[in-house]
């Protein structure tokens, strides 16, 4: 009876202790970043174009001050 309920229970008696081990943060994330291809690669084109922008901005305003 006692041998059948370890068993169900999954009981072990004098065995060191096994601990789960976690995912980082950043695998996880990782994981995210592969499993949604499209949207990241939107996301870090959206913020290359946008970086372009701002530097053609700044740009125009320095040519501006100078006339």
């Amino acid at each position: 009876m006692e041998y059948t309920k370890d068993l169900i229970l999954d009981v072990r008696y004098g065995e060191v202790k096994r601990r789960k081990a976690f995912k980082s943060r950043t695998s996880k994330i990782t994981a995210k970043l592969i499993k949604h291809k499209i949207v990241t690669a939107s996301v870090f084109i959206a913020g290359i174009l946008i970086a372009i922008d701002v530097l053609l901005v700044m740009n125009f305003v320095q040519i501006l001050e100078i006339y």
